[in-house]
């Protein structure tokens, strides 16, 4: 955390997850019992993307490919004098899901339109839309 000006600045990164059947993860979770993606902060040396592979496993028990190319910003202030940026890869999910449950209270897989009417946030509900329009237009590019 950066404390700037009287606010604090505060970092987290997670990823959007999808399954094989083109749906989305989201977890409801139990700080706030808001629904959302796996997300946390930085430990150690971790890189970015690291932080948000280790934080969707820790969360979620899944391990996750993460796609080249999709890396999008949300910034909100969860109380006020800090400002949070959340940064989101999006990925592949791979295997079965095995929730943390001091941190996750439930998951479930939603079609896209299922999940964004879910999610509690604005600033998540955006990033989801951007999710599904880079995934559908990298699954066009790579059909054989």
């Amino acid at each position: 955390m950066v404390r700037n000006l009287g606010k604090t600045k505060e970092k987290s990164y997670g990823a959007v997850i999808i399954n094989e059947k083109g749906e989305f993860l989201l977890i409801k979770h139990q700080n706030g019992a808001h629904w959302d993606f796996p997300k946390g902060h930085k430990e150690n040396d971790e890189t970015d993307r690291e932080t948000a592979i280790r934080e969707v496993l820790e969360e979620t028990g899944l391990k996750v490919r993460l796609i080249d190319g999709f890396k999008e910003k949300s910034r909100y202030s969860p109380v006020p004098g800090v400002e949070k940026t959340v940064t989101f890869y999006l990925g592949f999910s791979m295997g079965k899901v095995s929730i943390q449950e001091d941190e996750v209270m439930e998951y479930e897989y939603l079609p896209y339109e299922e999940a964004r009417e879910r999610i509690t946030f604005k600033e998540s509900r955006e990033i989801i839309k951007t999710a599904k329009q880079f995934i559908d237009t990298y699954l066009q590019a790579n059909e054989d």
